[in-house]
Formats: C-alpha cells, sequence, structure tokens
C-alpha cells in the first residue's frame, strides 16, 4: 500500500509539468536560400544536437521553451526559440548582422508553405490522436488519404488518394521505396505506428529523384531516430475484440558521433469475431513480432544511417473453427492463410563540403527478401520477392544559389515468384535510370521545379518521366501551387486485385499485361482568412489523373469471371478537395473538408464509376486539449456518400437483393487520454456509431460453391470497438 500511495503521489504532483519532449523539424538555409547541408543544430544547455542532411532538413527532440543554438562555420550563429508541431524554416547570414528570433506556432498537421510541392506533415502529436496500431490507422484524422478494407475476409486495408487505389502512391521510407510489389496490399500493417515520428503526405506527381513510379502522390514515412528520439518508449494497446499489442523503442548515445536505436513491436489476436453470424470470421487471427535496428553517424564530413528490419507475421481467418497451423486445402471451413517472413536491410550516406555548403552528395541503397505463403480456400499461394535498390544524388548550384540542380541516377532489382491455384507469375525487373532536377528560387515569393529522368526497362524499354512543380507566394499567407508530371509502374496482378481471390470467380488474363501509365496535373492554393474575427487556413486544390494504359479488373462482365485486361478506351480521376483548419480557442481545434471524385473507366466498352468509390466525402476532426495537455479529447466523423455495385443482375441467388449503389454512411472515431510526466493513458472507440454491412459475403453457406463473393466490401464489417492503453517515455538528459 505504501509503495502504491508513493506512486500515486508522484503523478499527482507532477501532473502539471511540462509536456514530454516532441520531434522539432527545421530547415537551414543561407540568406541566398541555399540550403545548409552539415549545419549544428543543438538544444542550449544540454549535450543534445544534430546536424542538417543533405536538403539542409533536421529534426532534434525539444520541449516548448527550449532554445536552439543554430551554426555553421563562416555564419553567424544564431539562437531560435520554437515549439513543437511546425516546419522551421532558418535562414543564418555570413555577415555579422544578427538575425531576429524564429517562433513557431505549435500544430499537428501543417502544410509546409516552402515547398514546391503540395506537402501536408503528418506529426507524431498529429499520430496520438489515435490508436495508430500500424500505418493504415495512421491516416484516421487525415482528409488526404481514405483507408478502407480490400475484402470481408483478410482484414487487409488499402488507401486511396485523388480517388485513386493507393498501389498509385509511392510510399517511402525515409526517401526510400518501402510499401510496394507484394507488399502493396498487407503493407501498411507491416508499418507499426509507434515507430513514425512523422509523415509527409504529398499529391500529385512526386519527385523525379526518388523515381518513376509516383503516379497519385507521394508519401514519405520519418521513423523516430536514434539521436534524437526518447531514451525509452513503451507503448501497451488492447481492444474489446481481445487484440493486444505491445511496442518498445530503446536509443542510446554510443560517443560523440554514434547513436543507435531499436524499435521493437509484437500484437496478437486470437479470438473468433463473427458479429454478422455468416461463420466467416469478421477479422481474421493475427500474430506478429517485428524488430527494426539503427544506427546513425554524425562526421565533421560524412553522415549516416544503417538499419536492419526483421518481421514475421501470420495470419488465419476465413470460416470460424479455422486456426493457426491448419491446412487450408484439406480442412473442411474454409481457410485463409498468410505467413510473411520480411527482412530489410537499408542505409543513407551523405558526403559534405562543409566550404561549400549548397553541395554534397547522397546515396541511398536498401536489400529486402519477403517470403509469402499462404492459401485462399483450398488455393495455394506463394510469392517471393527480392529487391535491390540504389539511388546516387549529386546536389550543387549553377552559377548562384537562385539556380540548384540535383542530379544523378538509380538502379531497381526487382525479382518476382509468385503462383496461385494454376498460375505461375514469375518475373525480373532490371531498372537503370538517370535523372536531372533543376530549381529556380530567385526570391521568397517564386519557386521553379523542373526535373527529366530516363529509365531503361529490361522488359519494357525506355521510360521518360518528366516533371514540373510550381510555387507562388501572393500574400504573407497565400500560396498557390502547380504541377505536371507523368508515372509509371509494373502492376501486380495478384496483389493488387486481392479481393479477387476471396470469391469463387474464375480469374481470366485476355492479354500480356504492360505497364501503366498516367499523367497527373493539378492545383492548389493556400491561405489564411479571417472568418467571425478566427484565423482560418484554407487549403483547396483540384487534381486529374489521366491514364495511357491502366490493368482493368472487370467484375461487370461476368459473375463467374473477372477478367484482367489492359485499357481499351478511357480511364481518368477528377478530385476536388476544400479543407479548413481553425482554432475556436486556444484549447479548441477543428479541422473540416469535403471531397469529391469523379473516377471513371471503361469495363468492357463502356465508360463507368468503379466499383465502391463513393462520389462524396465530408471529414470533421475536432480536438481539445487542457492547460499542458494534461488531458485531450479528439473526435473523427466521415460520412460517405454512395458508390456502384458491379453489375450483378443476373447472378443465379434469386433470395439475395444485389442494389445499383452502396449506401451513405457515417464513421464515428473518438479517443480521450490523460497526460503525466512519464507519459500518459488513453481511451478510444472506433465506429461508436456501431454500423455495419449487413451481408458482406455473397452465399457464406458455400465457401466452396461457384457462387461464394467476399469482394463485395464498400463499409466495416465489425461494429463499435473500444480500445485503451497507455505510453510510458524517459526523457534524454
Amino acid at each position: 500500500m505504501k509503495k502504491h500511495f508513493l506512486i500515486f503521489l508522484i503523478i499527482t504532483i507532477n501532473q502539471w509539468s511540462l509536456m514530454a519532449q516532441e520531434a522539432i523539424l527545421g530547415m537551414v538555409a543561407t540568406s541566398k536560400h541555399e540550403p545548409l547541408v552539415g549545419a549544428t543544430v543543438q538544444v542550449l544547455g544540454t549535450d543534445k544536437g544534430t546536424i542538417t542532411d543533405v536538403d539542409g532538413r533536421f529534426e532534434i527532440s525539444a520541449s516548448n521553451g527550449d532554445r536552439l543554438i543554430v551554426s555553421f562555420v563562416g555564419f553567424d550563429t544564431d539562437t531560435v526559440e520554437a515549439e513543437t508541431g511546425k516546419m522551421m524554416h532558418i535562414m543564418i547570414n555570413e555577415s555579422a548582422e544578427e538575425l531576429g528570433e524564429v517562433v513557431v506556432s505549435s500544430g499537428s498537421t501543417f502544410f509546409d508553405n516552402m515547398e514546391s510541392k503540395n506537402l501536408e506533415i503528418i506529426t507524431e502529436k498529429e499520430l496520438l490522436k489515435a490508436a495508430c496500431c500500424n500505418l493504415s490507422e495512421s491516416f484516421e484524422t487525415n482528409a488526404s488519404v481514405d483507408v478502407s478494407l480490400t475484402d470481408a475476409v483478410s482484414g487487409a486495408k488499402m488507401i486511396r488518394m485523388l480517388g485513386l487505389d493507393g498501389k498509385y502512391v509511392q510510399i517511402n521510407r525515409e526517401n526510400i521505396p518501402h510499401v510496394r510489389g507484394l507488399t502493396n496490399r498487407y503493407g501498411l500493417g507491416f508499418v507499426p505506428g509507434t515507430w513514425i515520428q512523422s509523415i509527409d503526405v504529398g499529391k500529385g506527381a512526386g519527385t523525379v529523384v526518388n523515381g518513376y513510379e509516383s503516379m497519385t502522390g507521394q508519401i514519405n514515412l520519418e521513423f523516430k531516430k536514434p539521436e534524437n528520439s526518447e531514451k525509452l518508449y513503451l507503448n501497451s494497446y488492447i481492444n474489446s475484440f481481445g487484440r493486444f499489442e505491445l511496442n518498445g523503442n530503446r536509443a542510446r548515445d554510443l560517443n560523440e558521433k554514434w547513436s543507435t536505436g531499436i524499435l521493437a513491436h509484437a500484437d496478437y489476436f486470437g479470438s473468433e469475431i463473427d458479429q454478422n453470424d455468416d461463420g466467416f470470421m469478421d477479422r481474421p487471427k493475427s500474430r506478429q513480432i517485428n524488430v527494426l535496428k539503427r544506427f546513425k553517424y554524425n562526421g565533421e564530413r560524412i553522415v549516416g544511417q544503417f538499419g536492419l528490419n526483421v518481421m514475421r507475421d501470420e495470419k488465419a481467418g476465413g470460416q470460424t473453427g479455422f486456426d493457426f497451423g491448419d491446412d487450408h486445402k484439406t480442412s473442411p471451413e474454409y481457410g485463409f492463410v498468410n505467413n510473411t517472413t520480411r527482412i530489410e536491410a537499408y542505409g543513407k550516406t551523405g558526403i559534405l563540403f562543409l566550404d561549400k555548403p549548397y553541395k554534397g552528395w547522397g546515396f541511398l541503397y536498401s536489400a529486402s527478401f519477403q517470403d509469402m505463403d499462404g492459401g485462399f480456400g483450398r488455393e495455394p499461394y506463394d510469392g517471393k520477392e527480392t529487391t535491390l535498390y540504389f539511388n546516387a544524388i549529386n546536389q550543387n548550384i549553377i552559377g548562384n544559389s537562385f539556380h540548384q540542380y540535383k542530379t544523378g541516377f538509380s538502379v531497381l532489382y526487382d525479382d518476382f515468384k509468385e503462383s496461385y491455384s494454376s498460375l505461375n507469375l514469375n518475373r525480373q525487373e532490371i531498372v537503370p535510370g538517370g535523372y536531372f532536377e533543376y530549381s529556380y528560387l530567385p526570391n521568397d515569393n517564386f519557386t521553379m521545379v523542373a526535373g527529366l529522368r530516363y529509365d531503361h526497362h529490361n522488359l519494357y524499354g525506355s521510360y521518360w518521366t518528366p516533371r514540373l512543380h510550381l510555387r507562388y507566394q501572393s500574400g504573407k499567407n497565400t500560396v498557390w501551387r502547380a504541377s505536371a508530371g507523368r508515372g509509371y509502374r509494373t502492376p501486380n496482378v495478384l496483389m493488387d486485385n486481392l479481393p479477387m481471390l476471396f470469391s469463387s470467380r474464375n480469374i481470366s488474363i485476355t492479354e500480356e499485361i504492360k505497364p501503366e501509365v498516367s499523367w497527373n496535373s493539378g492545383a492548389s492554393v493556400t491561405s489564411e482568412i479571417a472568418l467571425f474575427n478566427t484565423p482560418v487556413e484554407v487549403a483547396i486544390d483540384y487534381f486529374h489523373t489521366y491514364f495511357e494504359n491502366q490493368l482493368i479488373a472487370d467484375m461487370d462482365a461476368s459473375f463467374t469471371e473477372v477478367f484482367l485486361y489492359n485499357l481499351r478506351g478511357r480511364s481518368y480521376a477528377h478530385n476536388y478537395q476544400t479543407q479548413l483548419n481553425f482554432k475556436l480557442s486556444e484549447k479548441l481545434s477543428t479541422r473540416v473538408a469535403y471531397k469529391y471524385y469523379d473516377v471513371k473507366t471503361t469495363y468492357s466498352g463502356v465508360l463507368r464509376r468503379p466499383p465502391f468509390i463513393p462520389k462524396n466525402r465530408f471529414f470533421i476532426n475536432t480536438a481539445y486539449a487542457t492547460k499542458y495537455e494534461k488531458w485531450k479529447i479528439d473526435g473523427t466523423l466521415q460520412w460517405r456518400g454512395k458508390g456502384r455495385f458491379p453489375d450483378m443482375s443476373n447472378h443465379p441467388i434469386t433470395d439475395v437483393t444485389f442494389d445499383t449503389e452502396t449506401p451513405s454512411y457515417f464513421l464515428l472515431n473518438g479517443q480521450i487520454s490523460r497526460g503525466f510526466r512519464w507519459g500518459n493513458i488513453y481511451l478510444g472507440s472506433e465506429n461508436l456509431l456501431n454500423f455495419r454491412q449487413k451481408n458482406p459475403i455473397v452465399d457464406p453457406e458455400n465457401p466452396f460453391g461457384t457462387n461464394f463473393d467476399a469482394s463485395m466490401i464498400w463499409g466495416p464489417v465489425t461494429g463499435t470497438m473500444v480500445y485503451a492503453g497507455f505510453r510510458y517515455k524517459v526523457k534524454r538528459k
């Protein structure tokens, strides 16, 4: 009793203390807007510090009110004061004149007004508003990215951006390709949310430096860094369905130049949830162990980081009674199995030129192997993927800092060995390429970035990828942007169309599948206006994606087959979004957004909307925090409009009614957390309105019959779920 009383007393005494340290993001440049590579950023009065990378960017952990010392040889040392949650743009001068202090207001998401691309940054502060068990949950409070289930059996989630499938979004980890290939569908669940420091969400054409695969946008994940993350971080999570999760991060300095960290994750879900009583588990049983070990080196002329990630993920779903270790090929129940082993080593190295801060070399590299063994009903699946990646980047100027460029070369190697039932889809891709990206920065108000890359694909020949980004600041708080660019990707026939494997439909590949090719263009404006004496940040954007070629999965032509073929006709997507961010008070903030999707594709000669994509979406997120963020309350309400069902007019099941459109519905999530000096505890719920798709599976009583189909998913399968957990942090001294 005395021990418990002392713990309670310590918590009570410290409950008014300052909030835990968070990451500060920023960029250091000269007064001529040249990124300073290797500038030192240090927290005043401590030994914590970091240096800027090849783009002049930095991350450092500090508390509100801390002062940062920014220094570089030959430049004035500057002291800045910051709050967490905003991108800091710090310019230091070669003359003796001192710069004023920079004060950055707090926020959990923000648009980077200095960036030429349409870029929204989701900070760790925003990620804590939800359970954030993995990457798919990281977008629950974000209006630009939609998340939904792929089918009614696997539990896999997919994202959409600009109205199109997430396979057209390039998802990188620290600018190295990450979720792609065979991980395209399951990969969102392979990235623990507690590993993420921030997420950069870029709409439209990406930079040519990162490759040719960005077609509708880029999502870059910044993981927690060894040099500035917490000394110890623990997180535990449990929900009302029986899922348990434990996360642990540890970081320390080895010496003045080396630091290291380990990020570990484990989860287990062994319950059989069948809320609609159709005999199928609404979510598969699952268990995962995921460990990342990383090192960081900060030298005077060389900086680098290296990581090794090992993961094992196992899933067992389908009809109730099917369990881990059961043989799906001989089981009397319909079984779904996916056992994935993934190993990846990656690194980044930068070479600095102290006498020329605008100059630098960067090298990015990775090697990964993934083995997926499983099955869908009685059909076996086996997929193996080996990927090697290398990218060399040179940054410099042409004459003066108004003209900057990045150039380099890359090599991408993919070896796929994939089989399903009687299909064998093995292929080996070798794609060397080179690029040049020119930036024109005559002043603070205008930026132009134009890039061109050439890649030679061993199977498909030449890829020419042009990209253009324009930025113009017409006022203190108003920024206009425009972009255009081309993108390519090789379809992964089975994983791209995962839902079709959960049905009795025959897969019919009618021709040789060619690369998907698209053009994307768009424009946006961000501004701050006064509405009823309240500052409101307004973001309006429009993007258009047009496909030269696309892999079509046609479910309208027949209810017994899905036909896969290259685009024969038109395919496009128009996306309009308006977002308002405002604070009703210092404690209460709100984010409101509306999106309109006009997406059409040619199916069997008819131009029509793809199945299940609603035209209209509405989003509102409200967050309230008391002083020192001791209490925080967050709620997110989404409304999703009507979508289109595939043509089921001639389906033989007469006792099932197939509508032509899916209904509209609301989703409500909420969370409350209590902060302490050591961390916080939280309680939340997903799908508070308990909305569920009533009959997600067609003919579930006969899963091996000719009419079974678990791919007709347009809404949530499970109802209200309640979760709770804690986060424990030990700060660095």
